[in-house]
């Protein structure tokens, strides 16, 4: 690496790890008393599978039930409503984790999903250092220490949206078969074909679509096709369960609908303002994939962060996205030069879900603005054949911009 780089990286690094300090803090008094709460309801589901009461896991009271019966030692009161709300395809997928006891299945699952993203993380980095650089953003991230406290499954998702892309050029069937997989959280696959059909990638599309419609098949077998009636119906119909479900989830969350409700709006209102932001994302991402020019780790960081701000129900965990796009990021510019102010974007990016969620911060409800911001800055550096070396925190006066 060179000097000026390692100093660069010194400065940002020194913020970063101050923050991620207080984010593991903050998180470890939050949940001290209702840790691994997700990887609960995962590990539950598991177990209700395995000992072949599958009907228990879409009632959501006896469910909940079932979760307070088996952990409710570990907590000081019992859990509020915690369904299951996956699609029975990541049903299939966690069923292996019943099969050990829940501390070692906890420790396994977020390592081994958090190697596997750092595995899928070397397509876009081919250099030691920077490697390095991305594993540590991602390991110190609050979104991470979010998702250690609550064991939810964010590595996993990101490994396979990341992996996806990354082995296009490798292997178009097995970069598809990744994304098929990523069907098992919906909301984080919307812009995954607009992407594809930008790239004219059409044999990864078709794997792609070929995997989920398999994925689904399998767990059809498996499961019965009572599963998918339950999840589709308590999805897209107008259940009681959905809607307590969606005041305790969604509105705890980080989307665009969250913060339209939370300003005043109507539910149908938000409704409306996170479709226009979806199409939004989508048109971002068709423009940033269609353009030949743009950087393909750049492509990336704009398509995790769109993904964020365009899915319909994201929370702090899921910015483990974002994490990883600020650190393709800040490679970029360890590698090129930093401009102005972009030493300072990425450590409140970086840093950003300490602010989130916005019903218990309203600081948070700036979150999609500054994401977009991000965005703007990652598409100009994509676009442009400027190559600076710079000190991140001051203004050069000696840059030249060609077109």
């Amino acid at each position: 690496m060179p000097v000026a780089a390692r100093k660069d990286l010194m400065m940002i690094g020194s913020f970063c790890l101050l923050f991620s300090l207080v984010a593991g803090v903050f998180y470890g008094l939050v949940f001290r008393l209702a840790w691994a709460q997700d990887f609960m309801v995962f590990y539950t589901a598991a177990r209700v599978c395995i000992e072949g009461r599958l009907p228990l896991i879409f009632d959501g009271v006896a469910f909940t039930a079932q979760l307070n019966a088996r952990f409710g030692d570990w907590f000081s009161h019992s859990l509020g409503l915690h369904p299951w709300v996956y699609p029975p395809t990541f049903l299939l997928m966690v069923i292996p984790i019943g099969l050990f006891p829940f501390l070692v299945a906890y420790g396994l699952f977020l390592v081994l999903t958090f190697l596997a993203l750092n595995c899928a993380v070397r397509c876009y980095v081919p250099h030691g250092y920077q490697r390095w650089v991305c594993a540590a953003g991602l390991l110190l991230s609050p979104a991470t220490a979010f998702t250690v406290a609550v064991g939810q499954n964010s590595f996993l998702t990101t490994a396979f949206l990341v992996g996806g892309f990354g082995l296009i050029p490798r292997s178009p069937l097995l970069a598809g078969t990744l994304l098929g997989l990523l069907t098992c959280k919906p909301q984080l696959w919307l812009l995954v074909p607009v992407a594809l059909l930008a790239a004219r990638e059409w044999k990864v599309l078709a794997s792609t679509i070929l995997v989920a419609t398999l994925l689904a098949l399998v767990s059809a077998v498996v499961f019965g096709l009572e599963p998918w009636r339950q999840w589709l119906t308590l999805m897209l119909g107008p259940s009681p369960l959905y809607q307590q479900w969606l005041q305790v989830g969604r509105l705890n969350g980080q989307s665009a609908y969250t913060d339209a409700f939370l300003i005043g709006a109507p539910a149908a209102v938000a409704s409306v303002i996170q479709d226009l932001v979806t199409l939004l994302c989508a048109a971002v991402v068709w423009w940033c994939f269609r353009a030949s020019r743009m950087r393909r780790d750049l492509q990336l960081a704009v398509l995790l962060t769109a993904t964020i701000i365009g899915a319909p129900h994201v929370s702090n965990y899921d910015a483990v996205m974002v994490a990883l796009a600020v650190s393709l990021f800040l490679c970029r510019g360890l590698e090129d030069g930093f401009r102005f102010g972009d030493a300072m974007l990425i450590v409140i990016v970086w840093s950003l879900e300490l602010l989130d969620p916005p019903i218990l911060f309203r600081w948070g409800l700036a979150t999609p603005l500054v994401l977009c911001v991000f965005i703007a800055v990652v598409i100009v550096r994509g676009r442009s054949d400027v190559t600076v070396r710079a000190s991140p925190w001051r203004r050069m006066s000696s840059v030249r911009m060609r077109a």
